[in-house]
């Protein structure tokens, strides 16, 4: 069994925000779950600042007393966001290998010669993380400052 799964923490976290803002003795009432992995899916939100936990002090294991989930928590699962969406900073995720790959696309659909595209495939693929985020920033203002007309683009883009 992987300790680490995402429907379970998808679950668990559902649990507790049906229980918010009550703390759960995780143990005895989120009944079927795993003792192991619940351990250690708790122990990993709360790194994340998704849930609190309380922990039973003196056991050479980590036992959870209580579990609450957090404010944050609940903006997690919620499909907008949350008050996190609303009052915060909008965060857009791209995982670095979906980068690489738009990169990667962009290249085979190129006119140059096979041997420079497969070259250029190869150390794209190679690309480390920081890498990939300078490529998506300098890509990102190319794109803006090829953009012929940027406000009518952004008024035909929001409906405007």
């Amino acid at each position: 069994m992987e300790l680490l799964d995402r429907d379970f923490q998808r679950v668990l976290l559902q649990r507790l925000a049906e229980r918010f803002p009550d703390e759960v003795h995780p143990l005895h009432e989120l009944d079927g779950m795993d003792q192991r992995q619940l351990t250690y899916n708790l122990a990993y939100l709360r790194e994340h600042g998704l849930v609190r936990v309380q922990w039973q002090n003196g056991s050479r294991e980590a036992i959870p007393v209580r579990a609450a989930i957090t404010a944050q928590g609940i903006d997690f699962i919620t499909d907008d966001g949350g008050l996190s969406a609303i009052l915060g900073v909008v965060t857009i995720r791209l995982h670095q290998d979906e980068v690489k790959e738009l990169l990667i696309q962009k290249i085979k659909g190129t006119k140059a010669p096979e041997g420079v595209k497969a070259s250029l495939v190869a150390q794209v693929k190679k690309l480390p993380a920081e890498m990939v985020k300078q490529a998506t920033m300098e890509g990102l203002k190319a794109g803006l400052d090829s953009a012929p007309d940027l406000i009518q683009w952004l008024q035909t883009q929001l409906g405007l």
